[in-house]
């Protein structure tokens, strides 16, 4: 009775941190009191590029949903709403931890006690995933900006050039780790952490080459969705930039906002400068831009978080 007493007064403090922290964050958008709600705002364009961008924020989710539930699908079986709930779910107890880190606990916190901690490790390999992605479409985006608009940023080629090698070199090195983790499970178990983790780390090792690939593809996929929600959201806020335009700054901005670390706490103000300095070369309208980049925070994170919140009610967590 007491375990039952506890677990409910920790599901009530999760999500009254959540709610709170999406208040919190709604209160510091300083920027929405100068938001234009005038007439072109509400036109049957505008309305519908919303509406798509809610949408896509289904469909990111979506995808990440069947992208865990093939790595977790030898741990435990999942239908796909009882993994969609758990993902809504990790983002509500996510959204007020460093890095989202709580994604992951919200998730496995769905599955059977005594595989739990294989799930930890499963899931990590879709944050993996989807942490090479985000890197190799930023060098990618890079490699265009440097090619197509070598003058808007006055830094020494040079530096460039080693920026790029170096960054070439960190991608080549991750993305040889995510398909060889036989290979280092050695060398991890000399680490102390994970000398009591060898039955885990023995799964992982065994991940098949075509559930690796699968994972990266879905990861791929799901990028290339959000950053279309970014174009979108620009657009809406009369920010025209091309499609190579829109490419290599939005990548820019995930690039630079994963190789920063950061808490949740300023992982908004970090997005939105680096969105003002990339963005920014090719458009003035920087209140658009800081818009854009709350509105996108606010519908990829905190709607969702929110619809979590219903789903740990639900299962009385």
């Amino acid at each position: 009775m007491k375990s039952k007493t506890k677990k409910i007064i920790l599901s009530i403090v999760l999500i009254l941190l959540s709610y709170g922290f999406i208040i919190y964050k709604i209160a510091s958008f300083k920027e929405l009191r100068n938001l234009d709600l005038s007439a072109q705002h509400y036109s049957s364009i505008n309305i519908s590029l919303l509406l798509i961008v809610i949408i896509l924020m289904f469909l990111n989710w979506s995808i990440e949903t069947v992208k865990w539930k093939i790595l977790i699908d030898k741990i435990q079986h999942f239908s796909f709403m009882n993994a969609l709930q758990a993902v809504f779910s990790g983002i509500t107890i996510g959204i007020f931890t460093p890095n989202r880190i709580g994604e992951i606990g919200g998730r496995v916190i769905f599955m059977e006690k005594g595989k739990r901690t294989f799930g930890v490790l499963a899931t990590g390999i879709g944050s993996f995933a989807q942490f090479i992605t985000t890197i190799t479409a930023g060098i990618f985006g890079f490699a265009l900006f440097l090619i197509f608009y070598p003058n808007k940023i006055t830094i020494n080629p040079i530096f460039n050039n080693i920026t790029v090698y170096g960054l070439v070199i960190i991608l080549t090195i991750l993305i040889w780790v995510y398909f060889n983790i036989k290979r280092i499970k050695n060398l991890l178990l000399k680490i102390p952490f994970f000398k009591s983790k060898e039955n885990q780390l023995e799964y992982l090792s065994e991940t098949k080459f075509v559930t690796l690939f699968k994972t990266l593809l879905l990861s791929f996929t799901r990028y290339f969705v959000f950053i279309s929600q970014f174009f979108l959201l620009l657009f809406f806020f009369d920010i025209h930039l091309t499609i190579s335009q829109a490419y290599i700054t939005i990548s820019l901005v995930y690039l630079f906002a994963t190789l920063i670390p950061t808490t949740t706490l300023i992982e908004l103000g970090i997005r939105g400068s680096l969105a003002i300095f990339f963005i920014g070369l090719f458009s003035n309208n920087i209140l658009g831009i800081v818009l854009s980049t709350s509105l996108l925070w606010f519908i990829n994170i905190a709607i969702p978080s929110i619809i979590g919140s219903l789903f740990f009610i639900k299962n009385k967590l």
